[in-house]
C-alpha cells in the first residue's frame, strides 16, 4: 500500500525528546534536509505501490534517506541502521520528529526498496543531487558547458575465476540438484574433488604446469561424464529450469577450457554477467565485474551521469548514450566534452564537441584552456572507489550493476554539497571573520600596552 507519514504528532508529549529540540540548526545535514525536495520523491516513488492492496509501507523519505545516507558515508545496510539509531541527525535527516530507540526496518527492506526503484529510481536521485549542487553553488552555471568522459572498472564480490575452483563448484551443485530430481549415477568423482583443487593450487604454485593441467583435464573429464549422466537419463522436458541452468554452464566451461577464442566465458557462477576487462594497470592486470562510464564536471568534478555498462564496448561507442542520459539529468547538453585517446574515432558525434587530449605528441584539439582539464576526472574515479562503494559490488545481476554505480555517483555528489554547507555554515569557516576576530584581539592588546605605560587601569 501508498506509505502513509503518522510521524507528526498533533500536540508535543512531555515525556519525549523531540529533535528540533537537541540538534543545531546549523549543521550541513540538517541544512541539507531542508533543501531536497521530499515531496517531488513522494511523488516518483509513491507509483510503485499498489493504492489499496497490502498493509501500508514505511514513508518514502525513511527509505530515500537511509539510500543517501549509505552511499554517503559508504556503509553497508545493517551498518546504517544500527548508526541511524545512534544518530539524532540522521533520524531529522529521514523526517523523524521524536528520537528513535529501534531499528526502523530490517536490511532487507532497504534490499527491496532499491530493487522496487531500479537504475530509473537512482536515476532519479540523482537528478535530485544535481539540481541541490546548483541550489547550494556547488555547480555553477558555466561548468555545465565543459563535460569529461571516462571509464572505470567497477568489480564484481566474486572469487578470483580460476578453472579448478569453477569446475569443482558446478561439479558439486550439478550432483546435488540432479539428486534431488532422483538421478542415479554409478559414480559422482565428488570425494576426489578437493584432492584435486588442492594439487592444481600446489603445481601452480611449483609453476609444474604439465602436471597442473594433467590434473585439471580429468576435472573437466569427470564432469563431462556427469553432464553425459544427466542427459542420458532426463530429456530437457523432464529436467527442471535450475538444473537445465547448472548444465548449461557445466557445458559452457567444458567448452571454453583450454580456447582462449571462446566468447563469451563463464567467470562466475552466480554472477555469470561478469566480463574480464584489463585496464592496464600494473597492480591489478585483470579485473572482473563490469564497466562504468562516468561523466563530471570539468571544473568541480561533480558527477553528471554515471552508468553500467554491458559487456566490455570500446569507449568512443559509448559517447552518444551518455550525452543523451547528461542531457535528462540536466536538461540542457555539455557543448564541449573532454576525453582521452580512448575515445578515438567519436569525435564526430552531433551531440557535442568531443576534445580528444593528448593526441598529437601530448597536444589535443582542445581549447588550451580546457587541455589541461581532462585529467580532473581520474581522482574522481579515485574517490568514488575509496570514499564510495565503487570498490566492490555486492548487488545481485546486472540489474544490481547498474543500480550500485548511479547511486555512487549520488553519494559522491551529496559529500561535495555536504562539504560546501558545511563552510558556509559555520561561522568561523569563512576567512574575514577569522580576521576580524584577530584585529579585534590585537586592537584590544596594543590599548593594554598604553594603559599600562600610562599607569591607567583597563578593564575588559
Amino acid at each position: 500500500m501508498i506509505p502513509r507519514d503518522k510521524r507528526q504528532a498533533p500536540q508535543r508529549d512531555l515525556l519525549e525528546t523531540y529533535l528540533e529540540d537537541i540538534l543545531n540548526p546549523r549543521h550541513e545535514l540538517v541544512q541539507m534536509g531542508k533543501r531536497i525536495d521530499w515531496s517531488a520523491c513522494e511523488q516518483h516513488f509513491d507509483r510503485l505501490y499498489a493504492v489499496d492492496a497490502g498493509r501500508p509501507g514505511l514513508p518514502i523519505r525513511l527509505h530515500v534517506g537511509l539510500q543517501l545516507l549509505k552511499h554517503t558515508y559508504a556503509l553497508s545496510d545493517r551498518d546504517v541502521l544500527d548508526r541511524w539509531v545512534e544518530n539524532p541527525y540522521w533520524q531529522h535527516f529521514c523526517g523523524e520528529v521524536i528520537f528513535q530507540h529501534r531499528l526502523p526496518m530490517d536490511e532487507t527492506t532497504m534490499m527491496r526498496f532499491r530493487h522496487r526503484i531500479g537504475e530509473d529510481g537512482a536515476r532519479e536521485l540523482l537528478k535530485m543531487s544535481i539540481a541541490l549542487g546548483q541550489d547550494t553553488g556547488v555547480i555553477a552555471p558555466e561548468s555545465l558547458k565543459v563535460a569529461v568522459i571516462d571509464t572505470t572498472v567497477m568489480p564484481k564480490a566474486i572469487a578470483y575465476p580460476s578453472d579448478a575452483r569453477l569446475a569443482g563448484r558446478c561439479h558439486r551443485q550439478l550432483v546435488e540438484l540432479a539428486r534431488n530430481e532422483g538421478i542415479k549415477f554409478r559414480q559422482t568423482y565428488c570425494k576426489a574433488l578437493p584432492g584435486m583443487v588442492w594439487q592444481v593450487g600446489r603445481y601452480a604454485h611449483a609453476r609444474q604446469f604439465k602436471r597442473m593441467h594433467k590434473v585439471l583435464r580429468q576435472m573437466h573429464r569427470n564432469l563431462a561424464r556427469i553432464c553425459e549422466a544427466i542427459i542420458d537419463q532426463r530429456t530437457m522436458a523432464q529436467r527442471s529450469a535450475r538444473l537445465n541452468h547448472k548444465l548449461h554452464q557445466a557445458l559452457q566451461l567444458l567448452n571454453q577450457y583450454g580456447d582462449r577464442s571462446v566468447k563469451p566465458r563463464l567467470y562466475s557462477l552466480h554472477e555469470p554477467e561478469v566480463v574480464c576487462i584489463a585496464k592496464g594497470k600494473a597492480r591489478t592486470r585483470y579485473e572482473f565485474g563490469s564497466k562504468v562510464s562516468v561523466v563530471t564536471t570539468s571544473k568541480e568534478g561533480f558527477v553528471l551521469d554515471c552508468q553500467a555498462l554491458a559487456g566490455n564496448p570500446y569507449d568512443g561507442h559509448t559517447v552518444d548514450t551518455a550525452l543523451k542520459r547528461v542531457l535528462l539529468h540536466t536538461s540542457r547538453m555539455p557543448e564541449h566534452l573532454l576525453a582521452d585517446r580512448g575515445y578515438r574515432g567519436s569525435e564526430s558525434t552531433f551531440l557535442s564537441k568531443i576534445h580528444i587530449t593528448g593526441k598529437r605528441r601530448g597536444r589535443g584539439k582542445a581549447h588550451p584552456d580546457q587541455q589541461h582539464r581532462r585529467n580532473c576526472i581520474e581522482p574522481i574515479i579515485g574517490h568514488l572507489k575509496s570514499d564510495g562503494l565503487m570498490f566492490r559490488n555486492f548487488l545481485k545481476g546486472f540489474t544490481g550493476d547498474k543500480t550500485h554505480a548511479v547511486l555512487c555517483g549520488v553519494g559522491l555528489n551529496l559529500r561535495k554539497v555536504l562539504r560546501k554547507l558545511a563552510r558556509l555554515l559555520w561561522p568561523y569557516g569563512n576567512g574575514r571573520y577569522l580576521r576580524r576576530i584577530l584585529a579585534i584581539l590585537w586592537s584590544i592588546s596594543v590599548s593594554s600596552d598604553e594603559s599600562t605605560e600610562t599607569g591607567d587601569l583597563l578593564v575588559i
